[in-house]
């Protein structure tokens, strides 16, 4: 009887870590995913912000009012990028 009480407490106990190591696994899961959206949103934001920088380049070489350099102070882009978006425009 001591034995068949035994097996159940540690059937019990093994069944209560497996439902908490159940538990932590969506925990982590969810997580990892909260994580992952988070820094996907940041990342598009990121990215959305450097192409209207790009785009505001584009349209002040197009007047032709700006130099590179000014353009570049202004957006902050390198100066490198305005003088590449500059040959593009050109081409």
């Amino acid at each position: 009887m001591a034995q068949a009480l035994l097996k159940t407490m540690s059937r019990d106990q093994q069944e209560w870590e497996n439902q908490f190591g159940y538990e932590r696994f969506i925990h982590d899961c969810i997580s990892r995913e909260q994580y992952a959206y988070t820094q996907g949103e940041q990342r598009g934001i990121e990215q959305g912000a450097r192409y209207a920088r790009l785009e505001d380049a584009r349209r002040m070489l197009k007047t032709g009012k700006l130099s590179p350099e000014e353009i570049a102070d202004i957006t902050q882009l390198s100066l490198d990028e305005i003088q590449s978006l500059q040959k593009n425009l050109s081409q």
